[in-house]
């Protein structure tokens, strides 16, 4: 996926590669990553800025682990729009298994998604 040169470490994976900073700009247009995995994580909570911050950090991840799964295994080029699909699909399965109370404000906010 990326230039042969790079390290293939975990902030690049799923922080500094092109294609995982365009999945995290859908979700924090001003999200600008750091070299540590824990400061990323902080900032993305201040960016999202919502009680279930964690879940929508998780679910992000995961799709960008899908998408270069897929690229690995079955050769389909990662993109955006791919990316964008599975985190809807997850998030909203999270949604679905989250006690309600606690997540008054997630249904508004997976609704401006869709």
């Amino acid at each position: 996926m990326c230039n042969h040169n790079t390290l293939m470490t975990r902030e690049h994976l799923f922080f500094r590669c092109p294609f995982a900073l365009s999945c995290w700009h859908y979700i924090c247009p001003g999200f600008l990553p750091s070299d540590l995995v824990h400061q990323n994580f902080k900032r993305l909570k201040d960016e999202i800025h919502k009680p279930f911050h964690m879940e929508i950090t998780t679910m992000i991840l995961w799709s960008i682990w899908k998408c270069r799964n897929e690229f690995i295994f079955s050769g389909t080029v990662p993109s955006l729009y791919r990316c964008r699909n599975i985190f809807k699909e997850e998030i909203f399965l999270v949604f679905h298994r989250a006690k309600r109370k606690s997540y008054v404000a997630f249904k508004p906010w997976i609704d401006r998604f869709r």
